[in-house]
């Protein structure tokens, strides 16, 4: 049996609940299944000033999938994880769970059995919450979300719009409104100019803003003075200095440091 069905057939075993669904690769594919079962899902999406994505979006995104309710969940963002300490990701995901409404049967998320095992103190608060995983628990790994949720209906680029800006900063250094305003407008523009959705514009410390391509376009794109000066004018509200990294863009860098009990 394929894994598109394998996530099918688990979704007529557990047929009602919520999905924090953020309209990436991982959350589509378990929507679209949860559609084609029929099961009644719900999806919610988190409005909490990080996403690269806007709501829009994600009703459209949601509507690709089956699903003709998108609800938004609203959250501000508390003075623990502004100051974004290692935990940052268990203080935010604890609070968003905390929101979920109150008639929640289950509730489902996109997590990845590849996602097991890593640095990720997000799942302490899955588990505490006991959400439940369809991917991981079928051992679907993130390498293989895509085809299943463009065989479901997701969109390719509204996926890859998914993105939380707060892992942009390195640990340690306020998560301020000016410093996530610099990473998406960055982040959107060199989008729109390169088609580069995997760049990532990082925060290490209080002067310091890097980029990290991962296409060629962009580097290439630095060749254009108003490309660059873009990027400078852009950055310079947040970090004295703006520069290029010139290995490509890669996730969980900051994580490595971390050692885990």
């Amino acid at each position: 049996m394929s894994k598109s069905k394998q996530l099918i057939e688990w979704f007529k075993q557990n047929t009602k609940g919520y999905l924090l669904f953020s309209g990436g690769f991982d959350s589509s594919a378990v929507l679209g299944a949860a559609m084609k079962a029929n099961a009644d899902v719900v999806p919610l999406w988190v409005d909490n000033g990080f996403n690269r994505a806007v709501a829009g979006d994600m009703r459209i995104q949601a509507r690709n999938l089956g699903a003709e309710t998108l609800e938004i969940i609203n959250v501000a963002v508390s003075d623990t994880v502004g100051e974004n300490p290692q935990k940052r990701c268990y203080f935010c995901k604890s609070h968003i769970l905390s929101m979920v409404p109150d008639d929640a049967e289950a509730i489902f998320d996109g997590t990845t059995a590849s996602d097991l095992g890593n640095y990720r103190p997000g799942k302490m608060a899955l588990d505490e919450y006991k959400v439940k995983s369809p991917l991981a628990e079928l051992g679907i790994i993130s390498a293989e979300t895509k085809d299943i949720a463009i065989r479901f209906g997701a969109d390719p680029l509204l996926a890859d719009l998914e993105s939380c800006l707060a892992t942009r900063i390195n640990y340690g250094h306020f998560l301020t409104p000016e410093r996530i305003d610099a990473i998406y407008k960055i982040e959107n523009y060199v989008i729109e100019k390169t088609n580069d959705f995997h760049v990532r514009c990082r925060i290490d410390d209080a002067d310091h803003l890097r980029i990290e391509f991962s296409k060629a376009e962009s580097y290439q794109a630095l060749a254009d003075a108003e490309f660059r000066d873009t990027l400078f004018k852009l950055g310079g509200d947040a970090c004295l200095f703006v520069t290029i990294d010139v290995k490509r863009s890669r996730p969980t860098e900051y994580d490595k440091r971390i050692v885990q009990p």
